[in-house]
């Protein structure tokens, strides 16, 4: 029976798959975030929920290898990529040796779960980030039987859903590569819902990205695509925000405005456990492959090409890694790079997220009251009337200083 307490729990459900009587389920709290539920009439305390806890029992971890800032060749692929398509790249050569990629989709509802494909036209369900916690539900013994039969497995996600994997496997297969990506933290599923149905007809989604690359890979842009077109951030409501929206101005992130992205960058709607997080560290790595953005000014690196299609940075952390990294090549392109540069650049890979003083607040009003309305109130976010004008002032601004230097 797990002992573990809920505030530590990362939900990763390694225990759900591992349970021999399937007496454990996961469950929403009132936060929105799935939590282990056992059936004590049915549960015969076997102990191996317990057993394969990431949390209670940490795996081994290794240390970073080689860094390098890696993209992929295609712009196509990058176009559709959050970053720098190097997912994309690993990927592809799993499949093609006839291979099985595991990775997070949305399903028809848009919620996020974990899902595997077998081929190289399925693979675009698995691109681009999505800032929500992906339901893990029955992977990890899906990836089991196709190792078990001799297939390799790409299982992709955060670190703690890598050390569940690795858990619950209980051995080594040399036929398994992970990549886990630098995750600043999850936000609330049924936030996420709440969300979309309050600004949103989601039987009209054709299409959601979180990186949106019309204006350049750095702006983090949430859009829609629907029957009326690509619906920028769900809130395309105001004309400034539609002037905003027609022009492409790079000066004013929507991040300014949107009122989601904000909530998640600025810890408000997050995993209690990410705040305490067990697997952060460059030299404390749970996977062959650590993914993410090459944040940071790189002369030389970054092309003014790559600040619209994004760059990857890639964590090589274990030899069987290093081995398949060289297949990839004719695929990608690559820099090495310093694994401690690109840690100031990303705290998030050192450090859990500082909890916002105000998300108890949040979750204890959020069912109740407009999303919107509330996380602009506790944010104190700027309007789009205020907020486009404000970053264009601040652009010129810099510029100008910039003359002078």
């Amino acid at each position: 029976m797990i002992i573990i307490e809920q505030i530590s729990c990362c939900g990763c459900q390694a225990c759900v798959n591992i349970c021999p009587k399937k007496c454990i389920s996961m469950k929403a709290d009132d936060e929105g975030f799935l939590y282990p539920s056992i059936d004590k009439t049915t549960c015969i305390n076997c102990g191996l929920c317990e057993k394969v806890c990431p949390i209670l029992h940490k795996p081994s971890t290794f240390s970073v290898l080689a860094t390098y800032a890696a993209k992929h060749t295609s712009s196509e692929v990058k176009l559709k990529s959050s970053s720098g398509g190097i997912f994309s790249a690993l990927a592809e050569v799993i499949l093609k040796e006839g291979g099985v990629v595991f990775g997070v989709a949305f399903d028809k509802d848009w919620n996020v779960v974990h899902k595997y494909v077998e081929k190289l036209d399925n693979l675009d369900k698995l691109r681009r980030s999505k800032y929500v916690q992906s339901n893990i539900g029955r992977t990890y013994q899906q990836a089991k039987q196709f190792l078990d039969q001799g297939r390799t497995v790409l299982f992709t996600g955060t670190p703690c859903q890598i050390a569940g994997l690795r858990n619950y496997l209980g051995k080594v297969y040399n036929n398994l590569l992970t990549a886990d990506i630098i995750c600043h933290a999850v936000p609330s599923p049924a936030v996420w819902q709440k969300f979309l149905h309050e600004n949103l007809d989601i039987s009209l989604i054709k299409a959601i990205n979180f990186r949106e690359k019309d204006v350049r890979w750095s702006t983090f842009y949430l859009s829609f695509l629907t029957p009326h077109g690509l619906n920028v951030h769900g809130n395309t409501k105001t004309l400034a925000e539609k002037v905003h929206f027609k022009l492409r101005a790079a000066v004013a992130s929507v991040v300014y405005r949107n009122t989601f992205l904000n909530a998640f960058l600025r810890e408000l709607i997050n995993r209690p456990s990410c705040h305490t997080c067990h697997f952060k560290g460059l030299n404390a790595r749970l996977s062959d492959f650590t993914l993410g953005d090459l944040w940071g000014q790189w002369p030389g690196i970054i092309t003014k090409q790559d600040k619209k299609y994004g760059m990857s940075v890639l964590l090589v952390n274990t030899i069987k890694g290093q081995k398949y990294f060289e297949e990839i090549h004719p695929s990608s392109q690559y820099f090495p790079v310093d694994a401690q540069k690109v840690a100031e650049f990303n705290s998030a890979l050192d450090n859990p997220t500082v909890i916002h003083p105000k998300r108890a607040d949040f979750f204890r009003r959020y069912q109740s009251e407009n999303f919107n309305k509330l996380v602009r109130e506790l944010l104190d976010l700027k309007p789009a009337w205020i907020a486009i004008p404000l970053s264009a002032s601040k652009k010129i601004i810099r510029k100008c200083l910039n003359c002078f230097k």
